[in-house]
């Protein structure tokens, strides 16, 4: 057997096993004393896989005790141990969702328990979707290859990407040239490489060149401390730039590379690029494709994030308080969106709704967008999109 196809083969394996770990810590979709029922679980599921999640809620139990100084954070200090325990142990609300529902005013378990825990999302989406037309598979399945995403989206939404990786299987992807956008981005804004199936913000690094060398940033997570760095004495081409980013995501998986997208100058300026979420919905296969919701994940600066409405609300922010400079900038963003919203985000409305209507058959959608100029720049869809946000809104509208 080839050198080269046994690197694959171990690789692949790497893969797997990493998946197969990652599935494991997953808590499952069991919601336990909620609204006077012992135990429930969302939809039907086989034996075999009512035995994976059986270990992946002893796996939950037992490892929250070693995650329990974590829990006296400023967001947490408020909340009372029994409420904790019940959320976070015997179900599986991150601490961040009850941090984040108590700032909203769910102050008891028989309040919180009408919200589900993001670890049900699985479950809740397959169940609303049991009788659609395949349930919704193909539009997954496109959803979730964000370089085919990319190729059916229409020229003037589709940034430039360059897909980089070996597939599946194991086969090399056909080598291509270096595009001429990519020494420009480097030595500009950027280049960010992201898995080419991933989600939540995993492995989303920003790379730029500077008179320092070679610069990179997570967008969404911290990199870990001791994360390897790249000493190169000129910016590095496509496959060296992967097998680094690689390295520094610890897995041998396929990456999408795209310049680094900044938003409207309608907008106040922020760093990194504000980031417009659409979700959109049918009612059924014959409705029109209505916007669900919409919101703007805003940078303010030293690691916050504000979650603002087209209109200019906000949701509260637990846990800390806003530095000075950040308060400024949220109430800069409140003053802009309040006076009028501006036209960069209508187009992405249209932009979202006329997305979705070139999917297969599917009931909702959360789209990440750039509202850039002259049109706004689709970075992914998503299938399988979190509740959290989405559910607060609907509380506090």
């Amino acid at each position: 057997m080839r050198p080269d196809r046994v690197v694959n083969i171990i690789g692949n394996a790497v893969v797997d096993l990493s998946r197969l770990f990652r599935l494991i810590q997953t808590p499952p979709p069991w919601f336990w004393g909620a609204e006077g029922r012992i135990w429930q679980r969302p939809g039907q599921t086989s034996g075999p896989r009512l035995v994976l999640e059986l270990i992946q809620q002893l796996h939950h139990w037992l490892r929250f005790p070693s995650r329990w100084r974590r829990f006296s954070t400023a967001s947490l200090h408020e909340i009372p141990w029994p409420l904790i325990v019940q959320a976070c142990w015997l179900n599986s609300y991150r601490p961040a969702e009850l941090a984040w529902w108590w700032a909203t005013g769910e102050r008891s378990w028989a309040r919180l328990c009408r919200h589900a825990p993001d670890s049900l999302v699985g479950a809740l989406h397959a169940q609303r979707r049991l009788t659609w037309p395949e349930q919704c598979r193909p539009a997954l399945r496109l959803l979730g290859d964000k370089a085919a995403l990319l190729d059916c989206t229409p020229e003037r939404w589709r940034p430039s990407a360059l897909l980089l990786g070996n597939d599946r299987v194991g086969q090399e992807a056909p080598l291509q040239p270096t595009p001429s956008w990519w020494d420009v981005a480097l030595r500009g804004k950027g280049l960010v490489l992201k898995p080419q199936r991933g989600h939540a913000g995993r492995g989303v690094i920003r790379f730029r060149w500077t008179d320092n060398g070679l610069q990179q940033e997570a967008l969404f997570r911290q990199l870990p401390d001791g994360s390897p760095s790249m000493a190169v004495d000129a910016p590095p081409e496509p496959r060296a730039l992967l097998e680094h980013w690689q390295r520094l995501c610890g897995g041998n998986e396929p990456a999408l590379a795209a310049p680094y997208l900044s938003h409207s100058l309608e907008l106040p300026a922020t760093e990194p690029s504000v980031v417009m979420r659409v979700i959109t919905a049918q009612a059924s296969m014959d409705a029109a494709v209505a916007i669900h919701q919409a919101w703007l994940e805003v940078p303010l600066g030293q690691g916050s994030v504000a979650f603002l409405s087209v209109s200019g609300a906000a949701l509260p922010h637990p846990g800390r308080s806003f530095a000075a400079c950040e308060q400024a900038a949220l109430e800069d963003w409140q003053q802009r969106l309040g006076a009028e919203p501006p036209a960069c985000l209508g187009a992405v409305l249209e932009a979202a709704r006329a997305m979705h209507a070139l999917l297969p058959p599917i009931d909702q959608v959360a789209w990440d967008w750039i509202p850039a100029e002259p049109e706004p720049m689709l970075l992914e869809g998503n299938g399988g999109f979190g509740m959290l946000v989405p559910q607060l809104w609907d509380r506090l509208g």
